[in-house]
């Protein structure tokens, strides 16, 4: 820490200044007379390219993730319906998406990973519901699209992914 007590003369770095030094374009342009740029590109493995640059961009090609999916294990469920007891009409599992379509007062349990089933907009973690058998009521305080990813929210297709 600096001693309050210095003269501000002794603190600055102008005291070392050199009025014949040169200035920084000037130096630049000696530094660059030195270098030779990099022209040429070649094609390596990932694992070859540690300490590569990218001669281009590589942009994604698809969205990641590829489908709306949820967040969380729990049961997918149209917003509007939260408040009322709800029907079980399926399940979509991670790679075996529900093949229906959600209706009024239906839910559909739904791992993580899962593709949300159409009608849905909504998912609800198992902690937070209630079912027995095929009924299941779920408690307030819940948001609208809550624990659910859309399709490209990581990576988007055209997107820039390095």
């Amino acid at each position: 820490m600096n001693d309050p007590a210095q003269p501000l003369r002794a603190l600055s770095c102008a005291d070392d200044y050199d009025p014949n030094s040169m200035p920084v374009q000037k130096a630049r342009e000696v530094i660059a007379r030195f270098l030779d740029p990099v022209t040429a590109t070649e094609r390596l493995g990932v694992r070859a390219a540690l300490g590569r640059v990218l001669a281009e961009d590589v942009v994604s090609p698809l969205n990641v993730p590829a489908h709306d999916n949820s967040a969380m294990d729990g049961y997918a469920v149209r917003f509007a319906d939260l408040e009322k007891p709800l029907k079980e009409i399926g399940t979509a599992l991670a790679g075996k998406p529900f093949a229906g379509k959600l209706g009024a007062g239906e839910c559909v349990r739904i791992m993580t990973g899962g593709v949300v089933p159409a009608g849905a907009d909504t998912i609800v973690m198992q902690e937070h519901v209630k079912a027995v058998q095929d009924r299941v009521t779920i408690g307030p305080g819940h948001r609208k699209e809550q624990n659910l990813r859309r399709a490209g929210e990581d990576l988007a297709a055209g997107q820039i992914a390095l």
